[in-house]
């Protein structure tokens, strides 16, 4: 077997040390990469101290080598996408996790998509690039996720639904089929959204109403 990857997550805050926990033990992933640390403009005091020395430094400063792959850990879609656009421009390699999800036999799933253990991806569903599904989060058929988006735990996305780029879903929210929800927008914890959601508003409750744009 050859030298080992080295795999590094975008990210040090709380999503991150998620990332790290499921990754380091998934034998499947270890056997394959070394967890080499975390890229963040900033230390977080909540990281354990046996990896703070792992910090590596700002993923807006850092340059990416051939034997290193990234995935992104950072719950904000917003921010996401700048703190990976640095990397993505100078060429960086993304890795999916993907092996302790349901996932039907036709769906897509992109480069740097982090699916948690349990959730469900039922068929022709496709989830963009750089996008996190949590905990027990499921997916309807033909349901669209676009790029950096965030759908939070024990979500229910009825057949159908599409996700625009860069949405953030809170945790137990559904949504019901063929609804649209539009770029950058944000669903509060718990709601019901019945109705297609404008580009970045934010909505809340059941059923899901526009609380701000």
């Amino acid at each position: 077997m050859g030298l080992r990857k080295k795999l590094i997550i975008v990210g040090a805050g709380g999503l991150g040390r998620i990332v790290h926990d499921v990754l380091s033990q998934d034998e499947e992933v270890t056997h394959k990469y070394t967890l080499a640390g975390f890229l963040d403009t900033r230390a977080d005091p909540e990281l354990p101290a046996e990896l703070q020395g792992n910090v590596l430094g700002s993923p807006l400063t850092y340059r990416p080598q051939a034997d290193e792959v990234f995935i992104p850990a950072v719950g904000d879609p917003k921010w996401r996408k700048n703190l990976l656009e640095p990397l993505i421009q100078q060429g960086a390699s993304f890795y999916s996790y993907t092996h302790q999800a349901s996932i039907a036999a036709r769906a897509r799933i992109g480069q740097g998509v982090f699916l948690t253990p349990g959730a469900v991806i039922s068929t022709d569903c496709e989830i963009g690039d750089y996008s996190y599904i949590d905990t027990y989060v499921i997916l309807g058929h033909d349901v669209k996720i676009g790029p950096h988006c965030m759908i939070g735990a024990m979500s229910f996305l009825a057949g159908g639904v599409r996700v625009e780029d860069g949405v953030a879903l809170h945790p137990r929210t559904t949504v019901a089929k063929g609804v649209t929800l539009g770029q950058g927008c944000t669903v509060g914890i718990g709601s019901v959204v019945v109705k297609n959601v404008p580009s970045q508003a934010t909505v809340f409750g059941n059923p899901a109403r526009v609380i701000s744009t």
